[in-house]
């Protein structure tokens, strides 16, 4: 079992570029997939992020465009691109703060924004976008259990990743180092579940950190 810390917070304080497309030259095919000709450039701190699809079907948005677009190859694209790996998986590379180093993680399983704020040196924020409403957690109207709503996934991610990276709910975040985990937003709160590694949880209805390993699990209730 593994549990995913949910992403459904807003994208402000992106602190990136207003770019709607790939900062490198691409080509887009008539199934309006990216295909690039050239080698990504190397990401910039709290601007770009170099993304690189792994397999399956990975899709992104930049911060102006309208709709989302596939990604074919490696591409350098701006702080705020929301990623769908809902049928893929992509590998996400952030740089930190000077003296600059690079991070990377592989994420799939959910949709997820891209956030980097300067002030915090290189952290890279996963915020899930939930699939569902929360309006769907309420019993009104259906012949639903507590146990079958509790267990209802708004939304999820995983990944395996090198770095400083956090991912972010509706009720925790999860801040991991050289870590294999997941994360879902469900009915009755953000769910964390640690397969390798160390994350440090911050509940937002608690007001306090939690450290969760390996084999563990952590759920910060809903409110």
């Amino acid at each position: 079992m593994w549990a995913v810390v949910g992403l459904g917070l807003a994208a402000a304080g992106c602190g990136g570029s207003s770019t709607a497309t790939p900062s490198r030259a691409a080509a887009t095919t008539s199934a309006g997939a990216v295909k690039a000709s050239t080698q990504a450039p190397t990401p910039v701190f709290a601007k770009t992020v170099r993304l690189a699809p792994v397999s399956g079907t990975v899709l992104i948005r930049t911060p102006s465009a309208p709709d989302f677009i596939e990604l074919r190859s490696t591409e350098t694209v701006p702080i705020g691109t929301v990623i769908d790996t809902r049928a893929g998986t992509v590998r996400l590379t952030s740089a930190t703060a000077p003296p600059t180093k690079l991070q990377t993680g592989n994420f799939f399983l959910g949709r997820f924004q891209v956030v980097q704020e300067r002030s915090l040196k290189g952290l890279t924020d996963l915020v899930i976008q939930d699939k569902l409403k929360r309006s769907v957690c309420s019993a009104q109207g259906q012949q639903a259990t507590a146990a079958k709503l509790s267990a209802r996934i708004l939304g999820l991610l995983r990944g395996k990743a090198k770095g400083h990276f956090r991912t972010r709910g509706h009720f925790a975040a999860a801040t991991v180092r050289g870590t294999e985990w997941g994360v879902r937003d469900r009915c009755d709160g953000t769910l964390t579940v640690v397969t390798r590694g160390v994350v440090a949880v911050r509940d937002f209805t608690l007001h306090k950190t939690v450290i969760v390993k390996t084999g563990h699990t952590y759920l910060a209730k809903a409110s």
